[in-house]
Parts: C-alpha cells; sequence; structure tokens
C-alpha cells in the first residue's frame, strides 16, 4: 500500500486530535517515533533513560499543534517544523536542568545549545534527514524478514565500509551477491525513508 502524503496524514491526524481515528495516529507514531528517537540520541543531551518521556513529550506537544491548526504546510516542510519543536523541548529541558542546578558555571555546550544560531532550521533540517535515514535502517535490518547473513552482508560492506571481499570470504557469498545486497537492502530502506516524508 503508498503511504499517505504527510499533509493528508497530517489532517488525519488532527482529525484525530479532535477525537476521530486512533488508526492513523497509531500510523503517525510508527512512522515519526523513530525518527524523533534518532535525533534526540544523535543530540546527546538527553540521557537514555529519558529519551522516550522527551517522545512522548513531542507527541503531547503535536497533538496540541495539530489540534489547533498552528502548524501551516504552506510555511515549511513539516521535518523542519517537527525537528524545531524537538530542539527547543530540549532546549528548554537543558535550561531546566541549568536553573536547578543553580551556581553550576555554563560551559561552551552549554552556551552552543541555548543559543539559537541564525541557520537553526538548516541545522535541524539536516540532522532530521539524518535521523530518519538512521531510523528507516535500523527499521529495515531489525524489523524485516531480512535473513541473519543479508543483515551482516549490508552492516559489514554498506555501513561498515569493510572491503568486499573479506566480507563476501567471511560469509560465504560472491562479491557480486554482495553488491545485490546492498544495493536490494538500499532500496528497501529508501522505500522505509520515504514513508517519513519531506
Amino acid at each position: 500500500m503508498i503511504p499517505d502524503t504527510p499533509q493528508t496524514l497530517l489532517r488525519k491526524i488532527a482529525e484525530y486530535a479532535n477525537g476521530d481515528d486512533s488508526a492513523e495516529w497509531a500510523r503517525f507514531v510508527e512512522l515519526y517515533a523513530p525518527v524523533i528517537r534518532a535525533f534526540i540520541v544523535a543530540r546527546g543531551d538527553v540521557v537514555p533513560s529519558d529519551v522516550d518521556d522527551v517522545v512522548q513529550e513531542i507527541f503531547v506537544r503535536l497533538v496540541n499543534v495539530l489540534r489547533t491548526g498552528t502548524y501551516r504546510p504552506e510555511k515549511g516542510r513539516f521535518r523542519a517544523y517537527l525537528g524545531t519543536m524537538v530542539r527547543r523541548l530540549l532546549i528548554d529541558r537543558h535550561r531546566r536542568a541549568l536553573a536547578r542546578g543553580a551556581g553550576r558555571e555554563i560551559s561552551a555546550d552549554d552556551v552552543e545549545l541555548l543559543t539559537e544560531t541564525p541557520d537553526a532550521a538548516e541545522y535541524v533540517d539536516q540532522r532530521l534527514k539524518e535521523a530518519r535515514h538512521a531510523a528507516a535502517v535500523e527499521h529495515v535490518l531489525s524489523r524485516t524478514m531480512l535473513d541473519a547473513r543479508t543483515v551482516a552482508a549490508y552492516r559489514a560492506y554498506a555501513l561498515d565500509g569493510e572491503l568486499p571481499d573479506e566480507v563476501a570470504a567471511r560469509l560465504g557469498i560472491t562479491i557480486n551477491a554482495l553488491r545485490q545486497i546492498k544495493y536490494r537492502v538500499g532500496r528497501m530502506i529508501a522505500a522505509v525513508e520515504a514513508q517519513y516524508g519531506e
């Protein structure tokens, strides 16, 4: 089945926020939770035990945004809007943590995190693209029916950059088969990534 376009999905989610279809909300969470989680982890400002709490807080905010119609597609991509929302939430959390630890000297990392830079939208967009790709890779490699040798071959050759002859010999396949695995799995990843929308 071809996935909904992001605007169509967002309209359906807005309807859910007003009490309608919970199936669309589940689809939305399935598409965006891995991306948001990967983005938060990539930032490195949240302890692992808090990541799921931050993801949930983002979804609570999104329900309010979609319910009130605050997001306007004509003003920019949803990906950039979502990324900015995540970044602001992380900044707010960091500021609260600094306030609780009053008297602690603010580091250069703190200043960088708390400063809104002119290219923040570009930064957020790039990081969210990276997170979306990482989430798609992880989805394909861990949540599909690929056999263990295919996953190992793709990880070693495409992700870890190992030499093809070494990977092929270790896994008992030909170099041509290894290249086919890279191509086939790469297409699967691209298809999953496309579902996250623009």
